[in-house]
């Protein structure tokens, strides 16, 4: 198993995706209610999770 990416804290609780060759990929901010919403390196929404009822994620694809 190869490592494909990784993430760091980025500003104001945000977190930077980047790939295996250091380009950023992406990022995530969170939204309202404790979601969390991701985009592209563009700046379009790919996916948003939502907090579950017991504590978990519900993870949507855009």
């Amino acid at each position: 198993m190869t490592k494909e990416g990784y993430s760091r804290p980025g500003l104001f609780g945000t977190m930077n995706h980047y790939d295996n060759r250091g380009h950023k990929v992406g990022h995530s901010r969170p939204g309202l209610f404790g979601s969390v919403n991701t985009y592209d390196n563009n700046g379009h929404k790919t996916s948003h999770s939502d907090r579950g009822l017991f504590g978990g994620f519900n993870h949507y694809d855009n």
